[in-house]
């Protein structure tokens, strides 16, 4: 009586569109109790056998045997179809995709194997769709692919699962039961129709019609419409609910309480147990949070403040759940202690001490706020920082020392620095002060092997000079004494051939030398020559003068003569001033051209004496050398 007093109205259009064999199919069968809609779409391309005209067959046919809208019943009589598709016309590989929706006129479900679609439209949208098994629906799932856009998708077509597959199970998409109202609008769609046609435009079709013809020639014209070049077999069926099934009142019945309070019973039971288990989960999580905290409290009793922040981070994630707000604020204090005390130990590692300076007083502070959690750690962690900061002054002090050149108190710093990080148990720190110590006490070492090599090489030139200079003093007084011995021989010469004033001249520089030499005996000797030499001088400028006028050539002879001894006397001067052997050979050469001048002058004066025999008087001045009666003109040496 169920389908009499109930109101479906169904009409499909199934049409080849461009192609030549139309190998959708439709086919539906309403029982008293049950209906059941099959649409199938074939995927191979067989001509001889249509696989979706098998499969629908199939499955209206055990539907028909034993109907049903139990989930195991559909899906038995899917597997069925599966399997006549499989065993049908050995060879042939028989595909089909189908879509299904089975009801009972108060009730429905849907089912869905491939990419065939069924839809529900209840007042004017779409409130059930069934998915497709395709590459394109995982994409559109996953938010990679609009669902606007999945009906022009290359993958549309790409399943995973459909009836006929050898490679693996198909797997059925049973809806759940879902209640029918008046008015609803059943559909069931081949692939040629939904993507030749978006879910709003199947909408705008279904607005304001009467029949479900009506609809489905909607469809078909806006499909055609579409003037597409080719276009695949497309079907469209379409149920109208006019009027669902309602039953009729009925007394109550045991069964129907019993259906009423056994599950008010079994509520009732749920929340009891579900308030126990909660309490015993309470009690549980607030056992483990006190756990974890006194875990925390003995890690930190260690100085391990990772693995105490870990105990009280799980136990601040308890008392969440426990929604326990003074447990939550005690452990959050707790964890921001020793977090700062972890972070300072970073910065300390990192050998940052100024910053983790700060950070160790900050988390001083929080330590004494929570009942000196870590206090002890902290001021120790400060008082290491003062003998890193010592020990670090201590070795820039003395690495400033050694480019200052005190390599010894840069030593006693290293050594000071040393014993400082050895206190710190700080290996690097004190091998590296170990090291700087054994560099500087090489380096010193070094500087005073060079030191004494320095004074060794100064001494040693100091008695080099000496003795040079006394060896140079001792040549000195000798070529001294040399060239006064020879002057003094030189003077010799000139007074036997009584050229005095020459003599003098030459005895006077010899006397001087002597005097520096010290040779007091040589310089009496001398004293009385030069008398000697002054006496017969005058002895001789009187015979000079009294033989003047008949010896004017004479005077003027012995005056270039003095001249020349002048000069000769001059060049000994400067002979003695330079006090070199060229001066001296110099002062010779003077002294023999004076000796030369003498000489001539001497002959001179004896030509002059003799009786003239020349013709005339007069021209007696004039002599073969050149002695000239000028007095200003008289020859001589150049004196030098």
């Amino acid at each position: 009586m169920r389908k009499e007093n109930a109101g479906f109205r169904t009409a499909f259009l199934s049409e080849e569109g461009s192609k030549l064999l139309n190998r959708d199919y439709f086919a539906f069968v309403e029982l008293d109790k049950f209906a059941c809609y099959v649409a199938a779409d074939s995927l191979d391309e067989e001509k001889t056998q249509n696989s979706a005209e098998i499969v629908v067959k199939c499955i209206l046919r055990e539907f028909s045997e034993h109907p049903a809208m139990s989930a195991m019943s559909i899906k038995r009589n899917l597997r069925k179809a599966h399997k006549e598709l499989l065993s049908d016309k050995a060879g042939m590989r028989l595909r089909a995709s189908v879509s299904l929706i089975v009801t009972d006129y108060v009730k429905f479900r849907y089912v869905n194997v491939g990419n065939s679609r069924a839809l529900l439209i209840r007042n004017d949208r779409i409130l059930y769709e069934s998915k497709d098994q395709s590459l394109t629906e995982n994409m559109v799932e996953a938010e990679m692919l609009p669902k606007d856009k999945a009906a022009a998708h290359e993958e549309r077509n790409n399943l995973y699962s459909y009836l006929g597959q050898i490679d693996a199970r198909p797997q059925f998409q049973v809806s759940g039961k879902k209640k029918l109202a008046n008015g609803d609008i059943l559909l069931l769609a081949t692939r040629g129709t939904w993507e030749n046609l978006s879910n709003a435009q199947l909408l705008e079709c279904a607005k304001e019609v009467s029949t479900p013809l009506e609809l489905a020639d909607n469809v078909e014209e806006l499909i055609l419409g579409r003037l597409k070049p080719e276009i695949d077999n497309y079907t469209i069926a379409v149920t109208f609910v006019d009027k669902i099934y309602l039953n009729p009142k009925k007394r109550w019945s045991v069964k129907k309480i019993l259906a009423i309070v056994i599950p008010i019973i079994v509520i009732l039971l749920i929340l009891f147990i579900g308030l126990y288990v909660r309490y015993r989960i309470r009690e549980g999580k607030r056992s483990d949070m006190e756990q974890y905290i006194e875990s925390a409290e003995e890690y930190v009793s260690y100085n391990n403040y990772e693995k105490a922040a870990e105990d009280y981070r799980a136990a601040q994630e308890l008392a969440k759940s426990l929604k326990a707000k003074d447990d939550q604020e005690k452990i959050g204090t707790y964890i921001l202690l020793l977090e700062q005390i972890m972070q300072a130990d970073g910065v300390m590692s990192d050998e940052d001490y100024e910053k983790a300076l700060e950070l160790y007083e900050s988390a001083e502070k929080l330590a004494k706020e929570s009942g000196g959690i870590g206090l002890e750690y902290i001021k120790e962690q400060k008082e290491k920082i003062a003998d890193y900061i010592e020990l670090f002054e201590l070795l820039e002090s003395a690495e400033q020392k050694e480019d200052y050149g005190d390599y010894a108190g840069a030593i006693e710093l290293y050594k000071k620095a040393k014993t400082l990080a050895a206190s710190l148990y700080d290996k690097d720190s004190r091998s590296e002060a170990l090291e700087k110590q054994r560099l500087a006490e090489e380096t010193l070492e070094s500087l005073r092997q060079e030191e004494l090599k320095a004074l060794e090489e100064r001494i040693q030139k100091a008695i080099e000079d000496e003795q040079v200079a006394q060896e140079l003093e001792n040549q000195n007084l000798m070529n001294d004494k040399k060239n006064a011995m020879e002057l003094e021989s030189k003077g010799n010469d000139l007074m036997k051939s009584e050229d005095y004033l020459s003599a003098i001249t030459y005895f006077e520089t010899a006397m001087t030398m002597y005097e520096d030499l010290g040779m007091e005996e040589r310089v009496e000797t001398l004293a009385s020559q030069i008398e000697s030499c002054k006496k017969l001088e005058e002895e001789a400028k009187k015979k000079a003068a009294e033989e003047a006028e008949k010896q004017s050539k004479e005077a003027a002879a012995a005056k270039e003569a003095s001249q020349a001894a002048e000069a000769a006397r001059q060049a000994v001067q400067d002979l003695k001033e330079a006090q070199t052997n060229q001066a001296l050979e110099d002062a010779k050469k003077a002294a023999e051209e004076a000796k030369k001048a003498a000489e001539e002058a001497k002959k001179a004066a004896e030509e002059n004496n003799k009786p003239d025999q020349s013709e005339d008087k007069d021209d007696a001045g004039e002599n073969p050398d050149g002695g000239g009666g000028d007095k200003d003109s008289a020859g001589g040496g150049d004196g030098s």
